[in-house]
């Protein structure tokens, strides 16, 4: 067992160089500045449907957020060449309304796609950087309320999913979407995940491509407390999804002292290895040790998700993990970070799984310390380098910045 393993030569050589990360990670850098427009002092957001506010290609990286600096929340894009130390100046991506949690995906080596909400819908539009950016035309993808929007792609199409809110309840929605020579989007046939109306609460979905099929994962309160809940389709046949199943398993033998269930909050997928996917989410079933990071895996030859594993490891205590963020690698490389309040202040921390077995959680060096590193967002180039986003903040309630990290893969 890597932990058991590791914990016998932290007793015997606790500064040795076998704990060096896998990662060697460069000083951080501020993504945009700390004030800037009408307000000196306001507030960055990184909180999208599966924590996809980071992107990669073979160029360079993006990462997409929203803030209120002229009083208004606004989404806004900032791009770095993987060769060049800065990022360059934001790009306004919303127009006048309120807009919230924005979602990016790498189309190709050229141009990104970003969704978002804004006044009550769901927006999304292309963005090409290649020398200079160019802005594709915005289209609505809601036909009603809608929110939390999450984008993924696969076999050359590009996935749009969110909470739409037709009736009483959120409802998961799902469009397939195409990008023209323009960079504006054509959109295919939707339809609900679901075909059967929501008793309660569909929130905050993601989703993954695993060779020809689309799964589909989403916070679900059907049982009175929530669940996380997941469906499968082919990617080259829309509005064909499989029943809803939970993945989120309740612990045997566990009847909790109050309420109808433990709780579990906002799942994020990762692809890795040959046509594998890694749920990850917050769950509280350890009920008095606050929320852990926990997933699952699913595997096109395995019928639905495996069984459920805790992803970090046994020393956190009492404190609370929350935020999980994830992605993979086609070599078999699979990484989750989250928020970790275990050392008195918020730090970002990942896991690694290597050989079917996680590693120790680690404390990435450049997001941690002092004051609060929070919301993590995570991103695995081809050479599976490491790039992740965070929050930072000073003290509660203080303004907020918003910083970027390298993390270069260490050989063997």
């Amino acid at each position: 067992m890597i932990r058991k393993r590791l914990a016998v030569l932290l007793l015997l050589a606790p500064f040795s160089a076998a704990f060096a990360e896998l990662w060697e990670f460069e000083s951080a850098v501020d993504v945009t500045a700390a004030s800037n427009g009408g307000k000196a002092n306001f507030f960055h957001h990184l909180d999208s449907a599966g924590r996809r506010n980071i992107a990669t290609n073979s160029d360079g990286v993006a990462i997409t957020w929203e803030d209120d600096r002229d009083g208004t929340p606004r989404i806004y894009l900032a791009y770095k060449g993987l060769d060049e130390s800065a990022f360059s100046r934001e790009v306004r991506l919303s127009g006048e309304g309120e807009a919230y949690e924005p979602t990016i995906i790498a189309l190709d080596r050229s141009r990104y796609a970003v969704a978002w909400e804004e006044n009550g819908h769901v927006m999304t539009r292309s963005v090409s950087i290649d020398g200079k950016v160019e802005l594709g035309q915005v289209v609505q993808l809601s036909e009603t309320a809608g929110a939390q929007a999450n984008l993924t792609q696969g076999n050359r199409v590009a996935y749009a999913l969110w909470s739409e809110r037709a009736s009483r309840y959120g409802r998961i929605r799902y469009r397939p979407m195409t990008v023209d020579e323009s960079g504006t989007f054509q959109l295919g046939e939707g339809c609900y995940i679901d075909p059967i109306p929501p008793a309660d609460e569909q929130l905050y979905p993601t989703a993954a491509v695993s060779g020809d099929e689309l799964i589909v994962v989403w916070e679900d309160r059907r049982p009175k407390h929530t669940i996380i809940m997941a469906a499968t389709g082919q990617s080259g046949k829309p509005c064909q999804f499989s029943e809803p199943l939970r993945i989120s398993e309740k612990p045997d033998g566990r009847d909790l002292p109050y309420g109808t269930g433990h709780g579990v909050s906002r799942v994020a997928l990762g692809t890795f290895g040959k046509e594998k996917v890694f749920a990850a989410w917050a769950d509280k079933r350890n009920f008095r040790d606050g929320y852990d990071i926990w997933g699952a895996e699913y595997t096109p030859d395995e019928t639905g998700f495996r069984t459920n594993e805790k992803v970090q490891d046994d020393f956190s205590g009492l404190s609370k993990q929350r935020n999980a963020t994830v992605d993979g690698h086609a070599n078999g490389l699979l990484v989750v970070a989250w928020s970790d309040e275990r050392e008195g202040h918020t730090d970002v921390m990942l896991s690694w799984r290597e050989q079917g077995e996680w590693s120790d959680d680690w404390t990435v060096s450049v997001a941690s310390g002092a004051g609060h590193q929070n919301n993590p967002t995570i991103a695995l180039d081809d050479d599976g380098n490491l790039h992740v986003a965070w929050v930072e903040r000073k003290a509660i309630g203080g303004t907020t910045r918003l910083k970027y990290a390298f993390g270069k893969l260490q050989g063997d």
